[in-house]
């Protein structure tokens, strides 16, 4: 199959003409030792017709022995050829480095030295392409040829400084395509010579921070490359080279640091290893304004989060470009645990009612995306002011209740119910229905002539504790009693003694007579039970406990 491709590859690059040079037109052996091209009848000044490829092109793709006579003689008599560019600019060097032909790489490099002055043979080793102007360092460490790359670099250093069209470095490259051991020796053998820049403005750090997160693209599992604990390890050996100067100034093209990144990406671990080597990173803002903590909020990292916040108390302080906290961001993503944790943060504390650029605060962000969970566990919250309005004057509630997002009428409808049950203690209702009403019609009523009042009160008059224990009481004993008279009915119903004493007209009327009595006194006692319980959890959903009301009499005797 192999020979096939092969086959077919050299035959789309050679014309009917340069076919005819070769005899046979392609000369394919086995495996075992045979060459695929032969080189006695390759005509060195012809080249293929759709890459343009020399014989040197040729002869790699071929898999040629570059030490047999003929690659030999063709050296000494066309050395030049041997590093002549085809159509895309790829000498036989590069496609050698990209091929992974280790020996026609070295031959090529030692004939090199023997073409001129040492400038001469560096330049010949720093030939770019022209499509994305890769040296054949470049090309050797994107496909991962260590043996190729490793030689590159022993003969001239300097090519590790040498970035691609796109900003790439050889040492970036071999971070992102996770290749550890040319990573290493570039790290080892020539920093600080060797550039750290990427693509993008991202640096040798951004790509290791990707590559050491596990969730990465499962495309490489197929490629021999490194663990991501093993990046672990790079990542701090690369610390302790370039110091926190790579992880302060380094901004890509978002204005995303490393830390930026690992935030984004769960890694904890790497989050405290940045904050232990330069903790002011966690200040950084990107172009959005946002920090470490605003981009693990809206992926919901909790882990990250706590290192940020027990390393750097006020990071919780910093604003986005739109006045945003982490909690803004977390009731937007609808992050539940994070929500859940900023607001149990004593640092945070203060900062729940925070109020972004358009007046809105986490509650409004909520109501707005029609994030009911978020707005329950907010207002759950004693600290949340739900009276607050934004610039357009609106409560979070009132945003929710406008909305014409249908799909959400269950969600409506609990906050609606929620309303209902807290009428008494909600600050989101009107002023007719809290103590200024209460109030105003006091005093309406103090003007009249004296008559008995009945007022029902909660906590602004003070009330005996034997008359709420004794109500108590009276519950229990309901809620006792409702249940021994369902389960007695109830058993009395499936199991009736003495069956055929009812065969009767006369045993068949008591019959009808005792199940309908006996109905009742369950459809009752189920009643009461069913009343309980949704009490309870109506007690559950509004965080309060119900009790009866109690009746104060005052009376006021006219003079």
């Amino acid at each position: 199959m192999a020979r096939l491709i092969v086959e077919f590859l050299l035959k789309s690059f050679l014309t009917p003409q340069h076919l005819s040079l070769i005899t046979p037109p392609l000369h394919l052996g086995s495996f075992h030792g045979q060459h695929w091209v032969d080189m006695d009848n390759l005509d060195p000044l012809k080249k293929t017709f759709g890459q343009e490829n020399n014989a040197f092109h040729v002869a790699v793709l071929g898999e040629a022995n570059p030490k047999d006579l003929p690659v030999q003689k063709l050296l000494l008599s066309h050395s030049l050829l041997a590093f002549q560019p085809n159509k895309k600019g790829d000498t036989p060097l590069h496609l050698a480095a990209k091929l992974g032909n280790e020996s026609f790489a070295v031959v090529l490099i030692d004939h090199a030295k023997t073409l001129g002055h040492d400038s001469d043979y560096r330049n010949l080793l720093r030939k770019v392409n022209y499509e994305k102007e890769n040296t054949a360092l470049h090309e050797a460490v994107i496909n991962g040829q260590f043996e190729i790359a490793k030689r590159l670099i022993r003969e001239d250093p300097t090519l590790t400084s040498l970035v691609n069209k796109a900003g790439e470095s050889p040492l970036f490259l071999a971070v992102e395509g996770r290749f550890y051991e040319i990573a290493s020796i570039i790290l080892d053998t020539t920093f600080p010579h060797c550039s750290l820049l990427g693509g993008n403005g991202m640096t040798v750090m951004h790509a290791a921070v990707i590559r050491s997160c596990p969730s990465f693209d499962a495309r490489l599992l197929s490629r021999n490359v490194t663990r991501a604990k093993d990046f672990d390890e790079f990542v701090k050996k690369v610390l302790e080279r370039c110091g926190s100067q790579i992880l302060e100034k380094a901004e890509d093209e978002l204005g995303w640091t490393p830390l930026h990144y690992a935030a984004n990406l769960g890694h904890s671990t790497m989050v405290k290893l940045f904050l232990k080597a330069k903790r002011s990173v966690a200040y950084i803002k990107d172009k959005q304004g946002m920090t470490a903590l605003h981009i693990a909020a809206r992926k919901g990292h909790i882990e990250v989060m706590k290192e940020l916040m027990e390393e750097c108390s006020d990071i919780g302080e910093i604003l986005d470009n739109k006045d945003r906290t982490a909690l803004h961001i977390a009731a937007e993503h609808n992050c539940h645990s994070v929500v859940h944790t900023l607001v149990k943060e004593r640092a945070f504390t203060y900062l729940i009612n925070e109020q972004d650029n358009e007046g809105n605060t986490a509650l409004h962000v909520a109501a707005i995306h029609s994030r009911y969970g978020i707005m329950n566990r907010l207002t759950s919250n004693t600290l949340t002011n739900k009276r607050m309005t934004n610039k357009m004057g609106m409560t979070a509630f009132e945003i929710l209740l406008k909305s014409s997002n249908f799909a959400g009428f269950i969600g409506k409808f609990i906050v609606r119910l929620e309303l209902r049950l807290a009428k008494n203690k909600d600050p989101l209702l009107s002023l007719q229905d809290t103590g200024y009403g209460m109030v105003k019609n006091h005093g309406k009523n103090e003007e009249t002539s004296g008559e008995t009042q009945i007022e029902m009160t909660q906590s602004c008059v003070p009330i005996k504790e034997d008359n709420g224990q004794d109500v108590q009481h009276m519950q229990n004993m309901n809620l006792v009693v409702s249940t021994l008279i369902a389960g007695i009915t109830f058993q009395a119903a499936i199991t009736m003694p003495g069956a055929a004493q009812y065969k009767t007209k006369k045993g068949l009327k008591a019959f009808k007579d005792f199940m309908e009595m006996d109905s009742l006194a369950f459809g009752f006692s189920a009643g009461s039970l069913l009343i309980h319980f949704i009490f309870a959890m109506f007690s559950m959903i509004s965080k309060r406990k119900f009790r009866y009301k109690r009746i104060v009499v005052r009376e006021e005797r006219a003079e």
